[in-house]
C-alpha cells in the first residue's frame, strides 16, 4: 500500500471541480494507493521521475517514492493547460 499525498494546489483544483469530475479523480487517487501505475499512466517527457495519469479530460501529475511507499500528487488539471503549466 502506498500513502497518497496531494499538494495543496492540486487539492484546491480538485475541490473546484464539478462533482462528477471530482469523484472520478478521487477514485483514481484512491486506486493509486494500491498500484500507482494502474490505469492510463505514462512518464512526462523532460521531467525525470514524474508521471501523468489520464482521468477523463483531466491529468494527474505525480511521483512515486518507493522507499517511503508514497505517491505525491503534484498537479491536477485539464489537458488543454496541463502540459504548459507543468
Amino acid at each position: 500500500m502506498f500513502r497518497v499525498i496531494v499538494h495543496r494546489k492540486a487539492l484546491g483544483k480538485i475541490n473546484s471541480m464539478l462533482a462528477k469530475d471530482k469523484r472520478r479523480v478521487l477514485d483514481a487517487l484512491k486506486a493509486m494507493g494500491s498500484d500507482p501505475f494502474s490505469g492510463d499512466v505514462k512518464p512526462i517527457k523532460g521531467l525525470r521521475g514524474v508521471f501523468r495519469r489520464r482521468v477523463g479530460d483531466y491529468r494527474v501529475a505525480f511521483t512515486v517514492n518507493f522507499g517511503a511507499s508514497e505517491v505525491v500528487v503534484l498537479k491536477v488539471g485539464r489537458r488543454e493547460k496541463f502540459y504548459a503549466e507543468i
